[in-house]
């Protein structure tokens, strides 16, 4: 039997916010994962040369900077799927543990922010305007539902 509620629009489907989320960090997963820097403007304010100066001036650093580069996307890529999972069944289904758990990802992305502001300018504006819009969406995506995880009144 199911049962019905007076759920509005926003809260009901407020975890499609982390699903799209999810989707996005996915997207830019998977050319991590598989070694392309889609982003090499960013290695080279940061390092002073581009990614193919760098394989060549230095090999072996090269080389460690693309295990770490590549083992991120790994991250990246189950950070991805548990965001999907979680955001399909147990947010859209309003089990409270996956509202709480959901706060690490503004948390994360916070922290992301805070650890780019010590880069050089030109690498912070490829960095922060994607790290802010996740925030937006995932603060979003935590407070448009905030009454079907805690409703107002409890029936005891």
């Amino acid at each position: 039997m199911k049962i019905l509620t007076n759920e509005k629009f926003y809260e009901k489907y407020a975890w499609v916010v982390f699903l799209i989320i999810g989707v996005m960090v996915l997207a830019g997963a998977i050319p991590h994962t598989l070694g392309i820097n889609t982003d090499p403007t960013l290695v080279q304010a940061i390092s002073g040369k581009t990614i193919d100066e760098l394989k060549i001036s230095n090999p072996m650093f090269f080389n460690l900077y693309n295990f770490y580069f590549r083992g991120g996307g790994l991250s990246d890529l189950g950070f991805a799927f548990f965001l999907i999972v979680i955001s399909l069944f147990a947010y859209r289904q309003g089990q409270k543990w996956a509202w709480y758990a959901f706060w690490f990802i503004p948390v994360y992305f916070l922290t992301w922010v805070a650890l780019s502001l010590n880069l050089p300018p030109a690498s912070q504006s490829s960095l922060l305007p994607p790290l802010i819009v996740i925030i937006i969406l995932s603060l979003t995506g935590l407070l448009l539902p905030f009454r079907k995880f805690f409703p107002k009144n409890k029936i005891k």
